[in-house]
Formats: C-alpha cells, structure tokens, sequence
C-alpha cells in the first residue's frame, strides 16, 4: 500500500474534525432526536480492526486503546495503556509518524503505511492509517491482506476512464460507474445515489444481480441521512460496514485525557455505526455495506451506496482504488454537467438578447409590441413555457396560455413583492399564492422579471401543472414506525414500491434559464438607459449608415457578372441584368414587384419561404448551398445560391445571389468573389472599413468561450466614444460628422496595430477595441495614447472659433480572465459601466473598471 492516496489528485475532502452541534446525549436516541445523535464520538469500533491514541511525542505514550487489542496485539488492553507506542510499533516508525503532518485540515489524503508488529513471537503484517484527532495521534490497525497489487487495478481504471469519457450523458456515465464499482467489488446491489435540494434521495443508476428487486428510480427521504451523518460523508470518500451483526468494540478509557470527552472519531475509517442506521439496513436485508461520497466544491451531491447481503471484507487496496474512481467520476459527472448547463445557458443568453433588442431597438412603444407579438413563439420556447405575460407602457400583452388579464395583474402585485434582484420564480404557484389555484393548470410555474426599476415594466412566463410521480422506497410518511412498547420509534420495515402523486406543481425552473433571465433583466435595465439615452444622437448617423451600406450592395449588384435578386416581403424589389437573363426573362423590369416564390420548385417553396422569413429577421445570418429554380418558361434550373440579410430601402430584406452549378472555373472563381465580397461587406462598417458591431462582438464572444474552457489569457476591451459627437454633426453637418469619425478610426487602428488591438466600430461615433494575451496587460497605456492622439488631430469641434476647444474622445475599459463563472455579457457591461463613469467625471478621460 502506497503512502499516497489515489484521491490526492482529485477533489480535496474537508478533513477537518466534527466538533460542534446540538447533542443529544443523556436520553435514547430514536427516530425523533436521531439528527443529534452524536454519531462522531460513539466510545466504539467496528472489530475488524484495532485502535490506539497516542501523544505526537517521539516516544508515543498510549493513552486510549480499543478493548480488542489482545485478538490483534496479543496483548491486553492494561498491558498497552501508559507505554510507549514506539515499542510497539518500533522507533523508526514511530518517528515517520511524528515527522508527518496529520493535522486535520493539512490533507484529504488517508495517511497508509506498513507496519509489522510481532505478536506472540510472531511477525504480524499490519495495514495502517494515521489521522490526528484534538491533539492525539492515532493509528488504526487492519490485518494486512494477502493478496498484491493487481495487474487488474490499472484494467479498471483504464476501463473506467475510456467508457466515462465515451458516455452520452450524466446518466449513461452513472450506469457505468455502478457497473464498474459492482465489478471491482464484488458486491450484490450498487446504486448511484443523488440528492435534491431538501436532501431526499434518488437512485439514478444501478447495477444489481438478476435475482434482486430494482431499486432504480427510487427516492429516499431525507430521514434516511440525517444532517450529521452527511458531515461525516463529506469528510471521508468512503465507508465500510463488514457484518451489520457486529458487536461493537469499546474504547476504553471512555474520556479523552487532553479534551475531557470521549475520542472523537470523525475521520476514523472504524468508527462504529450508529445503531438506528445497523436497523435501517437489517431492515432492508443488507449484510455488509460500501458507501462512496460524491462531493464536488465542498458540497456533497449524491453516494455510490453498495450493497451486500452476505458478510464481505474490502481490503484497503480495493477501498483506495474506488476511493479514487468515485473522486474522479465525481468531478467528471460535475464538469459534464456544467458543460451542457453552459452550453444551454449560451444558447439562452442568445434568445435573451434578442428579446432584449426588441425593447432597444425601438423608441415606439407600437413598435415594441409589434415585435413582441411577432416574436411569441421565440419567448416562449426561450423559457420552455406554455404562456407569456408581458407588460410594457401600461399595456398587457398576452402571450401563449395565461390566466385572465386580471389574474396576471393580481399575480404581478404579488411577485414584485417578492422579487430578488428584479426577478422571482416558483414551481408551486398554488401553494404560495393560493388565489392561482383557480388557474393551476395554466399556471403552476411562473417567471417574474421586472424590466424597469418601479417595476411597471415585466415580463412573467407560465408553465403548466404537471402531475408528478415519485416512486419512494417505502412510504416516506412512515418512514417513523412506532414499536410495539409504543414508546420507541425506529426506522421503516417496509422498503416496498410505494407511488406519490404530487400535485399542483411545474417542472422546476433550471439554473442556466434563472441566468438568461438575469442577463435578459440586466441587458433590458441597462441598455434601456444607456442606449436610449444615445438613440437620438446616433439617428442620423445609423441611417446613414444604412444608405451606405445599401449603395455597397447595389454597386456590388449593378456591375457583377453574377445574377442578383433583393427580396424584400417575399418580392422582389431589385435585380441585375444577369438574374433577369438567368430566369430567362428578357427585362429585368419586369421581375419586379413579383413574387419570388413561384421561381421555386414546388416542394421547396415551403422551406425557402421559412428561411426568407428568418433571414429577414436577423441581420447577421448568411446561408449558402444550392437550389432547384423554375425559369419564366418553367424550365427547372439546378443553381448554387448564397442568401444574405440586408436593408433595403430601410427594411428588412434578402440579398440573393445564384449561378448554373455547371460552369467554368473562371465563372466559379467570379462567384466565389462575389460571395466573399459579400459576406466582406456584412462584416464591416462602410464609413470606416472596420469590422462592424455584429461581427466584433461574435468573435469576441467564440474566443471568449473558447478561452473560458481551456483557462485561456486574459483580455481587454476598450469603449470609445466621441464626446459630444451629437453636437459635432450639428456644427459640422452629417459630411464632417464622417470625416471625424473616420479620422478617429485611423488614430485607432494606427495606434491599435502596435498592441495587435482589433478595433470595430459599434455605429455612431463608438468604437471598441480588443487586446488578447500579454498585451492585455497594456490596456491601460494604450487607452491613454489614444485619449492624447485623438486630442492630437486638433479637429476643432466649432468653426471659426479660436482656442484649444477640440474633439475629445472617453474611454471604459475592462480587463478580465475569461472563465466559466465570468460571463461575455458580464466582461462588456462593465467596459460599458467605465465609458459612462468616464462621462460622468467630465470626459476626455480613461476609466476602468476593477
């Protein structure tokens, strides 16, 4: 046996004593005081080893010994008492011991050695663990088993690590784990056991002999655990019971010298069972027992509970390897869980965000609910929710399936009285609002979030009543039985299938949607103010960006040798002269204003009509491949198409680009050029050339993630914005409004490229800029080169006025190490929080935020 525990690498336990609690220890313990039976300090061991306390002296005087000494030692317990250790166990020992910190809180690692103690003249081979307790040293002593280190440790364990990674789900990999631990162990019954958040039990894996009733899907009551019982779980990866009809060995004396009470044993691995659990599993016909704890980040999440319906003996070896197979499968099972949270809670934060810019994206009120009542079927599925409430500008609107528009407003008075951090949410409506029982099946499950600081603006998403079946293992409500005496109360006989049915109940509201909700309350807060209150200055600027960008695409359009449609409501409402001769039409005129959809094979008109919708509702979307088409003739036309979201004419529209799959490699290289052109042309801003907001933003947030998961290098990002840009343009007209913004643009980029800083422009006169790795170090520094540069060009912001009053620019900043609790959203609202301190304390400054 090694001197280093398996676990060491996994998963550091809370080895640190049970000290503290309210005790019962002057009266029987039953089933009503059983949460304070003092299980840590019983004054007894289980027989299959022996104990002794010792001072941490290099002599070791033995001050308390268990009674069986004599069976193991060869030697009685008087014979021990007051003599030294070392002559026991021998000096050099004795002294690897005192050298060793044992302290407690120091190690999770069980401390094993080796020790040969000669017993009636004979050398007797001995597996050992040392902890320290309240100041004694103590050493705990088991027969040393005959078998070796086996070549079938490293099978196992290679085993068990291939076909966890290879597991499709939590679920699988539990199926596996028991498989394997039943395997390694050898036992009768193992169970994978997971706790809610009241601490009742369920079996979500289980690996059994074929003879045995399942206990799969079972739940257990909390009862069966009691809180004290879970401290010591957390403190030891594993628990052992070799014969449940085992007599226990008292420690004698009773009462440890240095503290005045009996031996605390926390952390001992023979501590002696407490009696009502000896009960509990007698009455569940089991012999011999293996618990494993799952904890993860100090909490203790559910057991690897293996049973036995024989007496059976682990060796350490065996108990050291599952020790370190159930740490590893415990973080393993933890991290893929928090992976799939992750990844649905991205996904969320995206839906959020774009019900976020409804409310941003819009300064009419009409325009908002327009948006809304189009976007019901995206709102809803966000929240996997069967209704929608939301309230906006005094006006309730009704979404999907929902109580009456006064129950809703009756509801909403009760919630906001709830609220935490602008947001509340029960799965038991009902039961805490009892006037919802009268629209239960509607509503058992509702979402509050409010959307302005009064609250008159929110939002609250309905789930309906589900009825749930939970499968105990015998009747949790007696769980209690009382004896025939009708005095003492102990634990259930019956373990026997028996069905609840909860009612008045939703499925549960997941973390990661309580989170999408948070970044949808906090976009909504922000934004709503901050961007707001830079709508108007940054009008006329986005619409002239929007013309632009339009004149990039007709010009694109006019002179390609590539066909070209724009679409806009399914019509067409632009095309080139290479469309019209591609669809066999002799005047593009007269493609327009026509219906694009009859250019469609029949069957495909349906999808194409989806996809049109859906490009049309986001701007960011690109789509290439290819498609079956009908000329004017009907003649069928086998094309590669490239589909992208443009405007036209300030309204949501396609950008279509087709040619004959059959053709030269010099028309292919024209239509790829053309797409890439294209695609160019999304991805930046047409005043500047530099990447605009969309693409910026998503490639910060891929790297980002990215990053997060492989624990990558810090970055830095750098809000800046034109002080007074709106005043500027004012003075200076809409011309010299471009020609400041594009001189700023050159600062930043000029300046930017000495630091490999990626700089975008997110419209008006705001720009972001990015540093990765080392650089991001020198946020600081460049932030304030920029500041001088741009005060610098010396652009006069009125005309024919004399002085030093120039553009002024003011940058946030915000430096972070991407990581799974430090979100995207988090790292560009606190960029954004700095760029409007910065405002505040007078502009033309640099602001971070720490």
């Amino acid at each position: 046996m090694p001197n280093t525990n398996l676990t060491s690498e996994n998963e550091a336990l809370n080895r640190s004593l049970v000290t503290s609690g309210d005790y019962v220890t002057d009266e029987p313990i039953d089933l009503t005081n059983c949460e304070k039976e003092p299980i840590h300090i019983p004054g007894m061991i289980q027989p299959n080893g022996v104990l002794l306390a010792a001072r941490r002296t290099p002599t070791g005087k033995i001050v308390q010994c268990s009674r069986n000494t004599d069976s193991f030692l060869g030697r009685t317990p008087e014979e021990l008492l007051g003599t030294p250790l070392a002559d026991l166990i021998g000096s050099e020992v004795m002294m690897d011991l005192v050298k060793r910190d044992l302290n407690a809180a120091a190690s999770s690692d069980l401390q094993y050695l080796k020790i040969q103690i000669e017993v009636d003249g004979m050398p007797v081979h001995f597996t050992a663990v040392a902890h320290e307790s309240e100041g004694l040293l103590i050493l705990e002593l088991e027969y040393e088993s005959e078998e070796k280190d086996s070549e079938d440790d490293f099978r196992w364990i290679r085993t068990f690590f291939v076909k966890l990674k290879q597991s499709a789900n939590r679920y699988t990999a539990s199926q596996m784990a028991a498989e394997q631990v039943k395997e390694i162990l050898g036992y009768d019954r193992v169970m994978i056991y997971e706790f809610d958040k009241e601490w009742n039990g369920k079996v979500i894996a289980e690996a059994k002999e074929a003879n045995l009733e399942a206990f799969l899907g079972h739940h257990y009551p909390a009862s069966d655990i009691p809180k004290q019982a879970r401290e010591l779980y957390l403190r030891n990866w594993l628990r052992t019971i070799v014969d449940v009809d085992y007599t226990p060995v008292e420690i004698i004396p009773t009462v440890q010298p240095l503290t005045g009470r009996p031996l605390n044993l926390s952390l001992s691995v023979l501590r002696s069972v407490s009696p009502m659990h000896i009960e509990y599993l007698k009455n569940m016909g089991v012999c011999a027992t293996v618990t494993i704890s799952l904890i993860h980040d100090g909490k203790l999440w559910g057991m690897i509970t293996c049973h036995h319906y024989s007496p059976k003996y682990v060796s350490h070896r065996i108990r050291n390897l599952c020790n370190f197979l159930g740490a590893f499968f415990s973080n393993e099972l933890y991290q893929r869980q928090q992976l799939d949270n992750y990844q649905s809670e991205l996904r969320l934060r995206s839906e959020a965000s774009k019900i976020a810019k409804i409310f941003t994206g819009n300064s009419s009120p009409f325009h908002v609910t327009e948006e809304l009542y189009a976007s019901e079927e995206r709102l809803l599925q966000m929240m996997s929710a069967s209704g929608a409430a939301v309230s906006y500008n005094d006006k309730l609107l009704l979404l999907g399936d929902t109580p009456t528009p006064q129950q809703v407003r009756e509801l909403a008075g009760w919630m906001s009285g709830k609220v935490h951090n602008y947001t509340y949410q029960t799965s038991r409506l009902s039961l805490e609002f009892p006037a919802a029982a009268a629209y239960k099946e509607k509503a058992s499950g509702a979402l509050y979030v409010a959307m302005s600081p009064g609250q008159q603006n929110y939002m609250i998403w309905f789930r309906p009543e589900i009825l749930q079946f939970v499968d105990w293992a015998g009747d949790p409500a007696k769980a209690v039985i009382q004896e025939d005496d009708g005095i003492r109360l102990s634990p259930r006989k019956s373990f026997e299938k028996w069905r609840e049915v909860v009612q008045s109940t939703a499925l549960d509201w997941k973390p990661e949607e309580l989170n999408a909700v948070f970044e949808l309350r906090a976009v909504v807060d922000t934004q709503t103010k901050n961007e707001l209150q830079r709508a108007e200055e940054q009008a006329l600027q986005n619409s002239r960006m929007l013309r632009q960008n339009e004149q990039r695409y007709l010009q694109l359009m006019e002179f390609s040798p590539v066909a070209f449609l724009t679409i806009t409501d399914r019509r067409i409402v632009y095309c080139n002269e290479q469309a019209a001769k591609l669809l066999g039409e002799t005047d593009k005129e007269e493609l327009l204003h026509r219906d694009v959809l009859p250019f469609i094979l029949e069957e495909s008109r349906e999808p194409m009509r989806k996809l049109l919708q859906q490009l049309e509702s986001d701007a960011s979307a690109f789509v290439s491949g290819n498609q079956a088409f009908l000329s004017v003739k009907c003649e069928p036309l086998q094309l590669d198409v490239t589909l992208a979201a443009v405007s036209h004419s300030g309204r949501p529209s396609v950008m279509l680009i087709a040619r004959k799959m059959a053709e030269t490699d010099e028309q292919r290289t024209e239509y790829t050029s053309i797409t890439d052109q294209l695609s160019n042309y999304m991805a930046t801003d047409p005043l500047t050339d530099l990447p605009n907001r969309r693409s910026f933003e998503e490639l910060l947030e891929e790297d980002w993630m990215r990053a997060a998961d492989s624990g990558g290098a810090p970055i830095a990002l750098l809000e800046i914005d034109i002080d007074d840009f709106r005043a500027y343009n004012a003075v200076h007209g809409l011309q010299g409004g471009d020609l400041c913004i594009q001189n700023v643009a050159q600062v930043l980029d000029l300046f930017g490229r000495q630091y490999k800083a990626k700089v975008s422009r997110m419209g008006g006169g705001t720009f972001m800029l990015r540093m990765d790795g080392e650089h991001a170090g020198r946020a600081k520094e460049l932030a304030e080169q920029l500041r001088q540069g741009i005060l610098g060009l010396q652009m006069s912001r009125d005309e024919g006025v004399e002085g030093e009053d120039y553009v002024t620019v003011s940058i946030g900043g915000a430096v972070m190490q991407p990581g799974p609790d430090c979100r995207f959203t988090h790292f560009i609202a606190q960029a954004d929080r700095a760029l409007m301190k910065a405002k505040r304390e007078g502009k033309n400054r640099v602001v971070f935020m720490e």
